[in-house]
Parts: C-alpha cells; structure tokens; sequence
C-alpha cells in the first residue's frame, strides 16, 4: 500500500522526483496516490512533528524558520550581545549559522567545529557559545523552530519507544535517497 512507505531525500528536487515516480507506479494498480508518504527529511521531520507537536514538548502552531530567517535571527542575538561592535569583526550570520549548524548536526563540539572547519573563528569561542545558548533560547521563546531543530525534535521524539513504534509501524518500507547531489543523478 502507498501509504505504508516511506520516502526521504535530502533536496526538493530529488523529493519531487521520487514522489512523481512513486505515484506513476502507485497509479498502476490502486488510486490511492495522495496517501503517499515522501518528501526530503526536514519537510518528513515538520509532518511528523506537526502529528505529536505535544509529545515532543512543542506546541502544535510552531512556525519553521528557513535558512535566511535563522540568520537573521541569529543577527538579531548577535546585536542584541553587542558581539557586533568589537574591536576584531565578529563573524557574520552566516557564519555563526553554519558554525551552529554544524555542531547541532554533527558529532563533534564546537572547538572540534572551529579547529577544523571555522578556524578563524576560534577566538570567538565563548561569545558563540553564548550566543547559540541565547539563540536557542529566543528560539524557544518565540515558538519557532530551525531546520536543524526539525531534525533534532524528530530524533528526540523517536527516543520515546511508544512513539517510535507508532510512527515506524506506519510504515514497512523506508526508502532513503543517499544521494546528495541530485543535480548530477541521472534517472532512467
């Protein structure tokens, strides 16, 4: 049944296309095409969320704010820490977004994230620090969420064995599109 797989990907467009696929091949032997479950994992990450908002200690009417919107945000903190005007430049929001983003995403701490990807940037490592609790916390405050916390909420929630069993017995098969660079991938 269409409604019992799962599929992710990392890109829109990779989702689009899966989906397009799944659908002309759901068509072939049942109408049921709009039960498909599919789209990329931070869009997978918000349904899911949306469905069990409360379990994962969030109120259902959260608002997501895409990349631009974080950094914007994450510039709000930053001026309102004054880390904008010092003496040696602070990073940009954009930087201290994919410095965020990073240690939010990964294994490694932020001093492994600024020695090994941001190193121009270890000077700053308690104003950061600071900052991304501060982010958090405005985040928090604000009923918004980013789509690294997309992510996160969704890994936490499915720590519950309750809500693990009930969102992964809605599915039997999980079909996950490894490739990251779908502008290179070739469809037969």
């Amino acid at each position: 049944a269409p409604e019992s797989i799962l599929l992710l990907t990392f890109t829109r467009r990779a989702a689009e296309e899966m989906l397009k696929r799944a659908a002309g091949i759901a068509e072939r032997g049942t109408t049921i095409t709009g039960r498909i479950w599919g789209g990329t994992f931070h869009a997978t990450g918000n349904r899911i969320l949306r469905m069990y908002a409360k379990a994962a200690g969030l109120s259902p009417d959260f608002t997501v704010l895409d990349r631009s919107d974080a950094e914007d945000m994450m510039n709000v903190v930053r001026h309102e820490m004054g880390l904008h005007s010092r003496d040696r430049r602070f990073p940009r929001k954009r930087t201290c977004v994919s410095v965020y983003s990073r240690c939010v995403n990964g294994t490694e701490d932020l001093t492994s994230v600024l020695e090994r990807h941001f190193p121009w940037c270890a000077q700053w490592e308690e104003e950061l620090k600071l900052l991304f609790q501060t982010y958090v916390q405005q985040k928090q405050e604000r009923n918004v969420l980013d789509y690294d916390d997309l992510l996160l909420y969704w890994g936490e929630l499915l720590k519950n064995d309750h809500i693990a069993k009930e969102i992964g017995g809605r599915f039997e098969h999980i079909l996950v599109d490894e490739y990251q660079d779908s502008s290179r991938v070739q469809y037969d």
